[in-house]
Protein backbone atom coordinates (compact mmCIF):
# COMPACT_ATOMS: atom_id res chain seq x y z
CA UNK A 1 0.00 0.00 0.00
CA UNK A 2 2.81 2.19 0.77
CA UNK A 3 4.33 2.02 -2.76
CA UNK A 4 0.72 2.81 -4.48
CA UNK A 5 1.36 6.31 -2.57
CA UNK A 6 4.03 7.17 -4.76
CA UNK A 7 2.02 8.46 -7.97
CA UNK A 8 -0.47 10.48 -5.57
CA UNK A 9 2.32 12.15 -3.39
CA UNK A 10 4.35 13.13 -6.67
CA UNK A 11 1.44 15.24 -7.64
CA UNK A 12 1.03 16.78 -4.56
CA UNK A 13 4.85 17.87 -4.66
CA UNK A 14 4.21 18.77 -8.24
CA UNK A 15 1.23 21.25 -7.72
CA UNK A 16 3.09 22.19 -4.40
CA UNK A 17 6.80 22.40 -5.10
CA UNK A 18 7.46 24.72 -2.19
CA UNK A 19 5.29 22.91 0.52
CA UNK A 20 7.03 21.51 3.25
CA UNK A 21 4.62 19.05 4.09
CA UNK A 22 4.13 17.51 0.81
CA UNK A 23 8.11 17.23 0.62
CA UNK A 24 8.47 15.07 4.04
CA UNK A 25 5.35 12.69 3.26
CA UNK A 26 7.28 12.23 -0.31
CA UNK A 27 10.31 11.65 1.52
CA UNK A 28 8.81 9.76 4.52
CA UNK A 29 6.94 7.56 2.02
CA UNK A 30 10.67 6.68 0.57
CA UNK A 31 11.71 5.83 3.74
CA UNK A 32 8.73 3.47 4.74
CA UNK A 33 9.56 1.47 1.48
CA UNK A 34 12.85 0.91 2.39
CA UNK A 35 12.24 0.16 5.94
CA UNK A 36 9.54 -2.34 4.45
CA UNK A 37 12.29 -3.64 1.88
CA UNK A 38 14.67 -4.23 5.08
CA UNK A 39 12.33 -5.89 7.14
CA UNK A 40 11.48 -8.55 4.35
CA UNK A 41 15.17 -8.95 3.41
CA UNK A 42 16.13 -9.79 6.92
CA UNK A 43 12.91 -12.42 7.07
CA UNK A 44 13.77 -14.11 3.78
CA UNK A 45 17.41 -14.46 5.13
CA UNK A 46 16.21 -15.58 8.26
CA UNK A 47 13.56 -18.23 7.37
CA UNK A 48 15.84 -19.73 4.80
CA UNK A 49 19.30 -19.78 6.56
CA UNK A 50 22.67 -20.87 4.99
CA UNK A 51 21.42 -19.94 2.01
CA UNK A 52 24.51 -17.71 0.71
CA UNK A 53 23.12 -16.95 -3.00
CA UNK A 54 19.96 -15.31 -0.94
CA UNK A 55 22.10 -13.38 0.97
CA UNK A 56 24.21 -12.18 -1.58
CA UNK A 57 21.73 -11.51 -3.19
CA UNK A 58 19.82 -9.21 -1.13
CA UNK A 59 23.13 -7.42 0.25
CA UNK A 60 21.08 -5.84 2.99
CA UNK A 61 23.41 -2.90 3.63
CA UNK A 62 24.22 -2.11 0.76
CA UNK A 63 20.93 -2.31 -0.83
CA UNK A 64 18.93 -1.20 2.10
CA UNK A 65 20.48 0.25 4.82
CA UNK A 66 22.90 2.96 3.13
CA UNK A 67 19.72 4.49 1.25
CA UNK A 68 17.68 4.09 4.47
CA UNK A 69 20.16 6.66 5.69
CA UNK A 70 20.48 8.97 2.44
CA UNK A 71 16.97 9.20 2.55
CA UNK A 72 17.15 10.59 6.01
CA UNK A 73 19.48 12.54 5.98
CA UNK A 74 17.79 13.72 2.32
CA UNK A 75 14.60 14.53 4.50
CA UNK A 76 16.32 16.54 6.73
CA UNK A 77 17.99 18.85 4.26
CA UNK A 78 14.45 19.31 3.00
CA UNK A 79 14.16 21.93 5.81
CA UNK A 80 16.94 23.66 3.51
CA UNK A 81 15.33 23.87 0.23
CA UNK A 82 12.43 21.60 -0.75
CA UNK A 83 13.61 20.90 -4.19
CA UNK A 84 16.75 20.47 -3.21
CA UNK A 85 15.84 17.22 -1.27
CA UNK A 86 13.47 15.93 -3.84
CA UNK A 87 15.78 15.87 -6.11
CA UNK A 88 18.61 13.97 -3.86
CA UNK A 89 15.76 11.01 -3.55
CA UNK A 90 15.17 10.46 -7.01
CA UNK A 91 18.86 10.67 -7.84
CA UNK A 92 19.06 7.90 -5.48
CA UNK A 93 16.99 5.70 -6.52
CA UNK A 94 17.99 6.23 -10.23
CA UNK A 95 22.01 5.90 -8.99
CA UNK A 96 21.08 2.78 -7.06
CA UNK A 97 18.94 1.25 -9.94
CA UNK A 98 21.60 1.57 -12.28
CA UNK A 99 24.50 0.31 -9.91
CA UNK A 100 22.16 -2.87 -9.58
CA UNK A 101 21.42 -3.22 -13.31
CA UNK A 102 25.33 -2.96 -13.98
CA UNK A 103 25.81 -5.59 -11.77
CA UNK A 104 23.90 -7.99 -12.85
Amino acid sequence: MIISLIPYLTTFVANNPFSLIAEMLYGLDFILINIILFWMAKSLIEINPGKESLSNALEIKNALVIPSIIFILGLILAFLGYPFAISICCLITVIRSIIYSMKN
